[in-house]
């Protein structure tokens, strides 16, 4: 995984550091294995807020590259019973 991340970022960082003069993918990322306590439906709600969350868009459905636009009403389909959120944040509190 690690490899086919790494050579994912050479290959297609290249031209647009050429073209824009900024880089193109953060330093590392985060993953996160599913514990059996972890709701599915949580993280997947977690994750779509995430550009609404850092001020990219008011809601998911509003930014361009949220994936499936399937859904009219994205508090209906991702409404999970308790919010989610990465262990690592509950470090910081």
């Amino acid at each position: 995984m690690l490899r086919f991340l790494k050579t994912l970022k050479q290959k297609t960082a290249y031209e647009f550091q050429r073209k824009f003069n900024e880089p193109l993918w953060q330093k590392k990322f985060y993953d996160h294995i599913l514990r059996p306590k972890d709701s599915p439906e949580a993280v997947a709600a977690y994750i779509w807020m995430n550009p609404a969350r850092k001020g990219l868009c008011k809601t998911p459905n509003d930014y361009p590259f949220s994936g499936s636009f399937v859904f009219d009403d994205w508090r209906k389909t991702f409404s999970p019973r308790e919010l989610w959120q990465p262990p690592w944040k509950d470090q910081l509190l």
